[in-house]
């Protein structure tokens, strides 16, 4: 009888199983048909990723790329992510209209569906979710509003005095490595100037990268770049449906909690000091402190639009009453800023440093450019103006992040349904759109020297000629 009965359980467990996989089968393959029936090209997706297998030890830059380059003759093809209809987007039109002239279609990066997905679980994951990428629709635009006045040209002339103290560091540690005679890790030293810069600047802290072996703060910051496959394999799960209230309910902390917490502590221990001794360092945190006081409202009137790029970046949002913005919005943003910077500016230090070894023509030019603002501003690091003036610096750097992009894969979630303009194609609404950076920067219809390291892609003459959406190492529009 017992026996009996301990079959008949270990079946009915076995029934409940095979029952919710065949549902999870059935919620994530249920659109898969979309594209083939609209008669839009396509990447084959499988069960339970989608097109991209996130588990392959691949990046997702890389695999869409590969894809964006297969069907490059085509304006757009259709992708999945998990079980979501994606279409992927090769024309530089088509964004101008994506990220500018309709973006009122396209403001959110994901939907609040998955956002509460990705972020669910205890209080440090929720401060990830409160971060400029983690909100959507008025929300985000009160944040980006809010905080966009801090990154004007006047403001960010006061953060050079940060910058110009690390750099020093910076010139002590190349000149020990060269004293050596030795190789080494150029993203390390770089990475080193990155993170200081930033802690520095935005956390209003020294991280001592340079001169303290075991400082928390490089250790932690670094950690919070490396993704196991567990990590993935956890935000995956978060896709499966009752995962998420589960981590709510059990206030279960999956992502980095510990180095979370850390970063969190430091920037709330800086605010309580600052209001405490009313000391003031023009930091990023003094700045944004300033942004969320009614009674010290902040203004871009220093604001240059330079060029293109800089207009479209800019957002039409009027504040309906009071903000509610806080100091864990504060901690949010910090700690965006950290993740955004840290890795990008050291990674695109170490590949134009690579290129200018591999150019020396390039390398020479610029070194005159260089040195003839020193000795314009007597022998000293030139100021802000004077460094945002230098042509070929701008070239050159542009150059560096079209060929090596720290942002690949890029999308945008559909707020409301929308056409694709000059097509019958509908993108409904919370159905997403996505392009790859990499594949638009090598595009010969685009650039004149595509696989080569070419400064005067962005020269006046270039740039006047080329579609200026066909650039897209950070992104465009607001």
């Amino acid at each position: 009888y017992l026996q009996n009965n301990t079959l008949e359980m270990w079946l009915e467990i076995f029934l409940v199983f095979i029952t919710l996989f065949v549902l999870l089968y059935r919620h994530v393959t249920k659109s898969f048909g979309k594209w083939k029936s609209l008669g839009i090209p396509y990447t084959k997706p499988s069960f339970p990723m989608g097109t991209y297998n996130f588990l392959s030890g691949r990046h997702v830059d890389e695999m869409s790329a590969e894809d964006h380059k297969k069907y490059l003759d085509q304006d757009y093809f259709g992708t999945f992510l998990l079980g979501k209809p994606v279409l992927a987007i090769n024309d530089a039109n088509f964004l101008k209209h994506i990220e500018v002239k309709d973006f009122d279609h396209f403001v959110d990066r994901t939907g609040d569906s998955a956002n509460k997905k990705i972020f669910s679980g205890g209080d440090t994951d929720k401060i990830w979710g409160k971060q400029l990428t983690g909100i959507n629709g008025d929300a985000w635009k009160e944040l980006r509003s809010a905080f966009t006045p801090i990154f004007t040209s006047g403001k960010m002339k006061g953060m050079l005095k940060f910058i110009k103290h690390i750099a020093g560091d910076l010139n002590k540690e190349m000149e020990e490595k060269a004293k050596q005679g030795e190789e080494f890790e150029l993203k390390d030293v770089y990475g080193k100037f990155s993170l200081d810069a930033l802690a520095s600047s935005a956390f209003g802290v020294n991280a001592e990268s340079f001169t303290n072996k075991d400082s928390k703060f490089v250790r932690y910051a670094a950690s919070i770049f490396k993704q196991s496959k567990l990590d993935i394999v956890i935000i995956v799960a978060k896709f499966i449906p009752g995962v998420p209230q589960l981590l709510d309910t059990l206030k279960l902390n999956t992502f980095k909690p510990t180095e979370t917490k850390f970063f969190r502590d430091i920037i709330l221990q800086t605010i309580k000091n600052r209001k405490e001794t009313k000391e003031r360092k023009n930091d990023l945190v003094d700045l944004m402190l300033d942004c969320i006081k009614e009674d010290n409202a902040m203004n871009d009137e220093d604001e240059e639009e330079s060029d293109q790029y800089e207009k479209d970046m800019k957002l039409n949002h009027t504040r309906k009453g009071k903000h509610n913005l806080d100091e864990i919005s504060i901690v949010a943003t910090a700690m965006v800023l950290l993740v955004a910077g840290y890795d990008t500016t050291g990674m695109t230090l170490s590949f134009l440093s690579y290129e200018m070894s591999k150019n020396p023509e390039v390398q020479k030019k610029l070194q005159e450019e260089i040195d003839q603002a020193y000795e314009e501003a007597g022998g000293e690091l030139p100021d802000y103006n004077a460094i945002q003036s230098l042509p070929y610096l701008d070239m050159v750097i542009h150059e560096t992040l079209r060929i090596h992009s720290p942002v690949g894969w890029n999308s945008r979630n559909a707020t409301k349904d929308y056409v694709l303009p000059g097509t019958d194609i509908v993108i409904k609404k919370d159905d997403m759109v996505s392009w790859n950076a990499k594949s638009l920067h090598f595009d010969p219809k685009y650039w004149t020297n595509p696989t080569e390291f070419y400064p005067e892609h962005f020269s006046k003459e270039e740039k006047t000629n080329r579609n200026p959406y066909a650039f897209q190492a950070f992104g465009q529009g607001p």
